[in-house]
């Protein structure tokens, strides 16, 4: 039977129930919505351009610009204020501001999002919640105009419940309209906090003290690096603004470069000064000790030179546990390494472990979770034990530039979204306390206003507190099912691996070369500095510069082993089987030195060898004998080559003609030799071959007896014979 046959009020009874059934299928307050994923999926880029599509259909500019208090408890007004920018054609006759609230709070990160991405233009089936507060402005608003209007929401108007379990964010928009049409919108939060027992998400603030693509100061080279230098960067620039930063907030880690930090010291100008206030700030702190330079993990990794990355590990671990004042006058721990990105693969995470690493700082978004996990900053990156700290994709990007989350983002709404962010995380806390990172990239700006109100909001949030970055190392792993690392991914900028591995060989010939001294410093001193430099991550910003200094770092570390020499050598003439060559050995180098030299002749008629180990003094010449043999006449090209005790060449082989023409005495002498040598084994072997026994010849004495004729004086008788 019909609506219309049963009669008006059976079908008002049927509509009722049926709202009913709506309103109870509805999240209940404190409920949490449905998931959406997070920024980046198919569907929030969809939703996102969407609602930009919208915004430029609405004239007027909302910003919220201050909402107070930050954390709302029962019984306190909310005072909003925002500003309204007229950014179209027409002037507005009575613009107005309306303050709206969503009751029903969100339960996940995902549906933060699904609020923010809401539609703003009437007509779209929006939600922008209940209105709460009108402020009209006091005339009309003409095209480019701006007013700022401030709206105060009464306690019993809030209308959120007084229950110790329904804390957390709640949604708030400022809406603007002129008569009865709506003309602009912006999305932020209300944080609600009744009276009881919260718990509390934790936060780690990793923050970049990197300098600029520096030269190496012992190499001559007409490079010049392209960007603002240290001393501007000190005085005024990013080092100076992340030196602002972390002078108020103790809680926040350091990532320094020491490199860095030595050749600010060293200078004159206001560099040196922020140096020394940085030691200053450090002092206390958790400062991470980057590798000497801050080499470029993955460039190194996809090279295959893990020596070059133990090399600026080994520099740093000893300036900072040996005390060197000069290089690192501050505490710090060098277990840590950081991904330079923009994607780490797992090549560079298996070089971290290669070199001993504990953590590996990762980039945001490099291992990807799946949708509604909470976040979590620790997890692992290799089979092998290596920790990776991920940082917080969302809460980064707040702290680096908000606006490319909202356009129209200020430090207002940016406080609201880190506290409701953190209110989530900490509300899904089921397996224990949840700890986050933020790790804003090593070319960092930070806006320092902005940056203090959000780290100051979190370390006063009931839900939040501020952690350094060693507590996130104890911390228990991220339970999250997490996408494994790529195997290897090119990145353009990192520098190539030929060039690479250039770096890697010249270095490791210059240290097998100083090995061969008495004072082997005096020949690598620098050598690692020099070679660390144009490894530098800076240097990516640069590449055009970069390449010419790889040659000039090449060319000058190469030039430190050409303190030995072997001198040509003229034709030498051999007379004899058996004699030696000598060679001339001169040594510049400021060390006493212990060398051979090693020959090889082209032909077999000549054999030659090494030389034994000779000490040739500091800046002289000594003369090195090699024994040589020759077994027929013969003309014979020799290579000669000056080597280490152990065999590694030191110097570029020199040839040399040698006429081997031994003596025919010599000659004789040998062959005489040889068959009266022969002769000798033939007789002992025919001895004893006929066996003669001394019973044997007394026996032969007594049958001959009474034969034998008598002798006679003067001979024999004739015929006796």
């Amino acid at each position: 039977m019909s609506a219309a046959r049963r009669g008006p009020v059976p079908a008002l009874v049927a509509l009722l129930v049926g709202l009913l059934a709506v309103l109870l299928a509805a999240p209940a307050q404190g409920a949490a919505a449905s998931p959406s994923p997070r920024p980046g999926s198919s569907a929030t880029d969809a939703r996102t351009a969407a609602a930009d599509d919208e915004d430029d259909a609405l004239p007027v500019r909302v910003q919220v610009v201050e909402v107070a208090p930050l954390v709302l408890a029962p019984g306190e007004d909310l005072t909003v204020r925002a500003r309204l920018t007229n950014d179209g054609d027409e002037e507005l006759d009575a613009p107005r501001a309306h303050v709206r609230i969503e009751r029903i709070r969100p339960g996940t990160r995902a549906d933060l999002d699904v609020w923010l991405d809401e539609p703003v233009a009437p007509g779209t089936g929006s939600r922008a919640g209940s209105r709460v507060a009108v402020a009209t402005a006091p005339g009309p608003l003409a095209p480019g105009a701006s007013v700022e209007l401030e709206l105060t929401v009464a306690a019993d108007d809030v209308g959120l419940l007084d229950r110790p379990d329904v804390w957390g964010p709640r949604g708030l928009a400022v809406e603007a309209v002129d008569g009865s049409r709506r003309v602009g919108l912006q999305r932020t939060f209300l944080l609600w906090a009744p009276e009881g027992t919260i718990p509390q998400a934790r936060l780690s603030v990793l923050a970049p003290v990197v300098g600029p693509a520096q030269l190496p100061a012992d190499v001559a080279t007409d490079v010049e690096p392209a960007g603002p230098a240290l001393e501007e960067l000190a005085a005024d620039g990013r080092l100076a603004d992340v030196l602002t930063v972390v002078r108020e907030h103790p809680e926040v880690s350091l990532a320094v470069d020491p490199a860095l930090v030595a050749s600010a010291r060293a200078s004159d100008g206001p560099a040196a000064t922020w140096a020394e206030e940085l030691l200053t700030a450090s002092a206390g702190r958790d400062v991470l000790v980057l590798p000497w330079g801050d080499p470029d993990l993955t460039a190194l990794a996809h090279a295959g030179t893990p020596d070059l990355l133990g090399a600026a590990v080994a520099r740093s671990r000893a300036a900072v546990a040996g005390g060197d004042v000069e290089d690192a006058p501050f505490a710090g721990r060098t277990d840590v390494l950081w991904a330079p990105g923009p994607a780490t693969d797992q090549a560079t995470a298996d070089l971290a472990a290669a070199a001993g690493a504990q953590a590996l700082v990762l980039r945001p978004g490099d291992l990807p979770t799946r949708a509604g996990d909470p976040g979590g900053a620790r997890t692992a990156a290799t089979a092998d034990g290596l920790v990776g700290l991920v940082p917080d994709e969302v809460l980064t990007q707040l702290l680096v530039d908000p606006t490319a989350l909202d356009p129209d983002a200020t430090t207002a709404t940016t406080v609201q979204r880190v506290l409701a962010e953190l209110s989530v995380v900490a509300r899904d806390a089921a397996g224990g306390p949840r700890h986050l990172l933020v790790a804003p990239p090593r070319g960092w700006t930070p806006d320092t206003a902005a940056v203090d109100a959000v780290l100051a909001a979190v370390a006063q949030a009931p839900w939040a507190r501020l952690s350094s970055l060693s507590s996130l190392l104890g911390a228990s792993s991220d339970p999250a099912v997490r996408e494994p690392l790529p195997a290897v991914t090119p990145v353009e900028a990192a520098l190539g691996a030929e060039h690479v591995r250039r770096l890697d060989e010249t270095r490791t010939a210059t240290h097998a070369f100083a090995s061969v001294t008495q004072d082997p410093a005096a020949i690598v001193s620098g050598v690692d500095e020099d070679v660390l430099a144009p490894l530098s991550t800076a240097w990516r910003a640069d590449p055009q510069a970069r390449a010419p200094l790889v040659d000039a770092v090449v060319a000058a570390v190469d030039a430190r082993r050409a303190g030995l020499e072997l001198a040509p050598t003229s034709t030498q003439n051999i007379l004899s089987a058996r004699g030696e060559v000598r060679f001339s050995v001169r040594n510049a180098l400021p060390a006493d030195a212990s060398v051979r030299v090693r020959t090889t002749p082209r032909k077999a008629c000549l054999r030659a060898g090494t030389s034994d180990a000779v000490v040739v003094p500091a800046g002289s010449e000594v003369a090195v004998p090699v024994p040589v043999h020759a077994t027929a006449n013969c003309e014979v090209l020799v290579e000669a080559v000056l080597t280490s005790v152990d065999g590694t060449p030191l110097s570029a082989p020199v040839t040399f003609l040698a006429r081997a023409t031994p003596t025919i005495e010599s000659v004789g002498t040998a062959v005489v030799g040889v068959l009266l040598a022969i002769g000798l084994v033939l007789g002992i072997v025919r001895t004893v071959r006929r066996g003669q026994s001394a019973r044997r010849g007394a026996r032969r004495m007594r049958e001959e007896e009474g034969t034998r004729p008598l002798p006679v004086l003067g001979g024999t008788r004739e015929g006796d014979a």
